[in-house]
């Protein structure tokens, strides 16, 4: 999700340090290593289309969200590569209680 027109029709001039070249992802592993990073949105260990939400650290207030790919994987653009973050999965379907990993600084393409 990158900001644009919408993100300030909906949230105006709140969040303009929000901004920036950074994004953060849920990427599938690099390898077949089973220890490989793996950020991808899961339910019940399996990767699964979710919700993903990122919130203002502190103030809570939510900065962008966006949906995952049937496999898990998904990218928000846009975000202040200089900002500490809270990422949030929920599962819309409610099989599984929502995924909090908090201090995430977006990575630089």
């Amino acid at each position: 999700m990158n900001f644009g027109p919408e993100f300030d029709r909906i949230f105006g001039a709140s969040y303009p340090l929000a901004r920036g070249r950074g994004y953060i992802a849920g990427e599938a592993p690099a390898s077949g290593d089973p220890d490989a990073p793996d950020g991808r949105f899961k339910i019940l260990n399996v990767p699964s289309r979710g919700r993903i939400a990122v919130l203002e650290r502190g103030a809570g207030r939510v900065i962008a969200q966006t949906l995952s790919a049937p496999d898990g994987t998904w990218r928000i653009d846009g975000l202040n590569e200089e900002m500490q973050f809270t990422v949030m999965g929920f599962d819309d379907r409610g099989l599984q209680n929502a995924a909090i990993q908090d201090w995430i600084q977006p990575a630089v393409p």
